[in-house]
């Protein structure tokens, strides 16, 4: 369940990436007489999506062409339309009722996704291949679920006939999740939709609040089984489970922490966050937590989506142990204003940083050979990109849309460096380092690890427990500790709360 997939053509950079017509509210391609519409360009409404466009047939309505379109509030598909793409219509938060005509015969996976006002799908009668039970949309046998509607809310129960749920049920506001007493599949076990035989855990109740224990039989997390969940704050892996799929707890809006049995052999938590059991791998950091964090020197891989959409997160200080940040990896994290990355990091995926909307500048240690398409996309503060090593392979728009950026720098001396970078002019520079070192917190058992740049000698870190004029901040006594190239003291966390800043030498 690769949400990146859907993402490398976010809509609003469409135009810019893609050979395409507009006509009226729509961006299309023609190919061999039939229309693929790639992007709607409207503000919303009740939106019928014409029938033909140029006197051609408009047949497909391609991934994302409707994303975040908030305006959105009914979708009519056009009596030409056959294909209708998985994530379609993504996150339109006000669209309500979706209506599918007879010609449709092949529908991708998720295509209504996330749609959290969305009650009704209704299609024509006199479609072979789809149909309707009440407002959820299956194929004609009733075997699988294609989409719930994410604004039912309440409890559902899934008929007996149901044998496939795919992702279905991703971005659901259900609190409980029911099953026909029949279903040869699948039963429920608590709230949540779990395989007949307790092994596999496919969907979480969106709603569902506060903490929540995987049941003690499930060895299998299925991908993206609780994705989009509003209501879970927290979550307990037992000590059976061995599979986690890739963003099976990504977008957790409210998610505080991931909790693992200490006896389970295939992963592990500390302070929240999900790892596997050598702590290699970060898989998950819990979406609400807030402040910045620092990745213990074990790992060496920062997983797909791991810190996806941590809206909270102010800061990531990583070891030089790291080698890879992969896809989506730190995706939406709209808060995030400093990256310390390790001298031994070699890649950086697809969208790594996507939507990183704050952060101001970011420096490229030596070993950096590859950047993935739009692994800084959408990063509209940046305005400093600073290259300590040769020019790495460019995935492609690496720094799409990111006009605040002049030009890429790189340290004299580096080899391979061309006029421009990623179509961006080149500079050379002497060293890479910012103005100013940035303060960050993170909390690690009861303590709290406060960290800088070790590029900056001389600071002082101050402390004050009162910000109430007049405020009274006094040196922190504590020596700084050096480790990987940041300076880190370590306090007592436990309140009272302390604020800190940092004094220039």
């Amino acid at each position: 369940m690769e949400k990146f997939i859907w993402r490398a053509a976010v809509v609003w950079f469409v135009l810019l990436t893609l050979p395409t017509c507009v006509e009226a509210q729509y961006v299309y391609t023609t190919t061999s007489g039939q229309v693929t519409i790639t992007q709607y360009t409207g503000t919303g409404g009740n939106v019928t999506i014409p029938d033909t466009t140029n006197g051609f047939p408009i047949t497909t309505v391609a991934s994302g062409a409707f994303f975040q379109v908030a305006g959105l509030t009914n979708v009519t598909f056009g009596t030409n339309v056959g294909i209708i793409a998985g994530d379609a219509i993504f996150q339109c938060v006000n669209v309500t009722n979706v209506n599918l005509p007879a010609s449709v015969t092949n529908i991708g996976s998720g295509p209504f996704l996330d749609c959290k006002s969305l009650v009704s799908i209704f299609v024509n009668t006199n479609n072979t291949h789809y149909t309707n039970v009440g407002p959820v949309l299956f194929d004609k046998a009733l075997a699988t679920v294609v989409q719930f509607p994410g604004g039912l809310t309440n409890s559902y129960t899934l008929p007996a006939s149901v044998t496939s749920v795919g992702v279905s049920f991703l971005g659901n506001s259900l609190s409980n999740i029911m099953v026909n007493s029949a279903n040869p599949v699948f039963t429920n076990l608590g709230v949540a939709l779990v395989t007949k035989d307790f092994k596999q855990l496919w969907a979480y109740p969106g709603t569902a609040p506060g903490s929540y224990s995987v049941p003690t039989n499930i060895n299998t997390i299925i991908s993206g089984s609780f994705e989009y969940s509003t209501g879970v704050t927290n979550i307990f892996i037992p000590t059976n489970t061995t599979s986690i799929g890739s963003l099976a707890f990504f977008d957790c809006a409210n998610l505080q922490a991931i909790t693992v049995a200490p006896t389970n052999s295939f992963f592990s938590s500390t302070n929240g966050v999900l790892f596997d059991k050598g702590y290699k791998m970060l898989i998950q950091y819990p979406c609400a937590a807030t402040g910045s964090y620092a990745v213990p020197k074990t790992c060496t891989n920062i997983g797909i989506g791991a810190f996806g959409d941590a809206s909270f997160l102010s800061g990531v200080f990583m070891p030089n142990g790291v080698t890879n940040i992969d896809i989506e990896s730190f995706y939406g994290c709209t808060n995030l204003t400093v990256v310390i990355m390790g001298t031994n990091l070699a890649s950086i995926g697809q969208q790594a940083f996507f939507l990183c909307t704050r952060l101001p500048g970011v420096v490229f240690p030596p070993k950096v050979a590859s950047l993935g398409q739009y692994a800084f996309g959408g990063c509209f503060s940046l305005t400093s990109a600073c290259f300590e090593g040769s020019p790495p392979t460019d995935g492609g728009s690496v720094f799409l849309s990111d006009g605040s950026l002049g030009h890429i720098l790189h340290v004299s001396g580096t080899s391979g460096w061309l006029s421009t970078f990623d179509g961006i002019p080149t500079v050379v520079c002497t060293a890479c380092t910012n103005a100013e070192p940035i303060l960050g917190i993170a909390h690690r058992g009861t303590n709290a690890l406060v960290a800088w740049s070790s590029a900056f000698p001389g600071f002082t870190l101050l402390s004050t427990t009162n910000l109430v004029a007049p405020v009274n901040w006094s040196a922190e006594t504590a020596v700084p500790v050096v480790v990987n190239n940041l300076d880190i003291v370590t306090n007592d966390g436990r309140p009272p709360k302390k604020f800190y800043k940092l004094q220039s030498p």
